[in-house]
């Protein structure tokens, strides 16, 4: 089994460097990959390096 690094909201806007609202609309127009555990969202590592290799590369989704 492969094991992925998993983030919290809290890590996420950390680590991008941004506020509450623009994390979750992230998430609700599919720029980041998440799920729901109880009623926390969780983020994969992937998903943000995904997130920040579109930026770099100047790619809408």
């Amino acid at each position: 089994m492969i094991y992925k690094e998993i983030l919290t909201r809290e890590e996420v806007m950390e680590i991008l460097k941004i506020g509450r609202s623009t994390f979750y609309k992230l998430l609700q127009s599919g720029e980041l990959k998440s799920f729901k555990e109880g009623n926390r969202y969780k983020v994969p590592v992937e998903s943000i390096e995904e997130y920040i290799d579109r930026k770099m590369n100047g790619s809408i989704i």
